[in-house]
C-alpha cells in the first residue's frame, strides 16, 4: 500500500516524518521523503511527474516484497492517482496536512524562507487544499505542460467533489502542536493499513 501525507510548505510534513520514522508499525512499513531522490536546480512540474511516477513504481516494488510506503512530499491527490505506475499499487491513502496562510508565513520565516516567495507558498497551500476537496477545482494548475511521465489524467478528471473516489484525510495543523499532528497523522495511517489488511484478508 502507498499512503502519502502531502501538504504545502510549512505544514508540517517534515516534523511528522521525523516522528513517525521511528515508530514501531508492527508491519513492514518505509518512511520516506519525496525529495530524497534529490531535486534539481530549476525543478518544475515536469520533474515532479516524473518523480511522482519514480516514487509510486519504487511502493509497487516494495509492495511486491510485502511492504508499505509511507511517503511525505508536496504532491497533489490528482499527480497520485494520475501515475502511470498507481494501477500497480493494491492500495493507495492521501493524508493532507494544511495550515493558514498567515500561520504558513510565520512558520517559513522561522525557517529563513526570502520573504518575497512566502505568497507564492500561501497561494499553492490554498490551492493544494481546495483541489484535495474537489478535483475539478483548477486542475491546469497540474496539468498544464505535458512531460515523459504519461500522466493518466483521464483517470479522474470527470469526477466531482463527493465522489468516493476522490477521499483524502485533511488535518489542519493550525492549533496543533507537532506531536499531535504527528499523532494524528499515524492514527490515521495505522487505520488505513489496517482496512487494507482487513480488505486483502
Amino acid at each position: 500500500m502507498l499512503l502519502l501525507v502531502t501538504g504545502a510548505s510549512g505544514a508540517g510534513k517534515s516534523t511528522v516524518l521525523a516522528k513517525l520514522t521511528t515508530v514501531d508499525w508492527r508491519q513492514p512499513v518505509v518512511c520516506a521523503e519525496f525529495d530524497a531522490i534529490g531535486v534539481p536546480e530549476g525543478a518544475d512540474t515536469a520533474w515532479r511527474h516524473a518523480s511522482v511516477e519514480e516514487w509510486v513504481s519504487h511502493a509497487a516494488d516494495l509492495q511486491a516484497q510485502g511492504v508499505h510506503l509511507l511517503l511525505f512530499g508536496q504532491v497533489a491527490l490528482g499527480e497520485l492517482l494520475a501515475a502511470p505506475s498507481t494501477e500497480r499499487i493494491d492500495g493507495v491513502a492521501v493524508c493532507l496536512l494544511h495550515c493558514s496562510p498567515d500561520v504558513r508565513s510565520a512558520r517559513l520565516r522561522e525557517r529563513g524562507e526570502p520573504e518575497e516567495t512566502l505568497v507564492h507558498h500561501a497561494r499553492f497551500g490554498e490551492w493544494l487544499l481546495e483541489h484535495t476537496r474537489d478535483p475539478a477545482h483548477h486542475p491546469e494548475v497540474i496539468r498544464v505542460v505535458e512531460t515523459s511521465a504519461r500522466m493518466r489524467w483521464d483517470r479522474w478528471e470527470s469526477w466531482s467533489a463527493g465522489d468516493p473516489r476522490w477521499d483524502a484525510r485533511i488535518i489542519d495543523t493550525d492549533d496543533v502542536s507537532a506531536v499531535d499532528a504527528a499523532d494524528l497523522v499515524e492514527a490515521w495511517a495505522r487505520a488505513r493499513l489496517a482496512r487494507r489488511c482487513r480488505t486483502a484478508g
